[in-house]
């Protein structure tokens, strides 16, 4: 903040990281609101907090929601893997997608309770990691669009820009 930064990162990797663990949702949800506590009180730019797949169903995904608004968090990153996740760059051939359906509703879901108005819900899709097309990734980012998700991350593990591209 006192660098000028707009705004945080606060990924799962670097909060697994910091408490000596994997990056594959072994941090429980409590853990992590008490970390992020610990950070907007020190701060007062926004922090974008890596949600994982949101630790489990709908249900899970709204009380994470509403606990990060209690926190004034600004926003939650959820990707479209089953929980619990594994590392997007660790056994790519071992990643499963969550059904577009269910990830949809799960996005309605946090939509539906959150208490901040500029709070984000930012839905991350992780098809090219799992070897589908950017056709499929294009085809899921409209659905989560249209679910109310407020913006639309892809990830990729390839070592150029072409896919990124052609998705933008």
């Amino acid at each position: 903040e006192e660098a000028g930064i707009p705004g945080l990162w606060a990924s799962s990797l670097t909060l697994s990281c910091a408490w000596g663990l994997r990056d594959n949702s072994e941090l429980t949800m409590s853990e992590v609101l008490d970390m992020l506590e610990s950070i907007t009180a020190k701060v007062s730019i926004p922090i974008l907090f890596d949600g994982d797949t949101g630790y489990g169903q709908f249900s899970h995904f709204q009380q994470l929601v509403r606990r990060l608004c209690l926190r004034q968090v600004g926003g939650v990153c959820i990707e479209d893997k089953v929980f619990p996740k594994t590392n997007s760059f660790l056994r790519s051939e071992a990643q499963e997608l969550a059904p577009v359906e269910e990830f949809c509703g799960k996005i309605r879901a946090g939509k539906d309770v959150q208490t901040d108005p500029d709070f984000v819900i930012v839905a991350r899709t992780e098809a090219l990691i799992c070897g589908l097309d950017v056709t499929a990734a294009l085809d899921r980012a409209e659905r989560y669009a249209e679910a109310g998700a407020d913006a639309v991350l892809i990830h990729s593990k390839d070592r150029t820009f072409a896919p990124i591209q052609e998705f933008m």
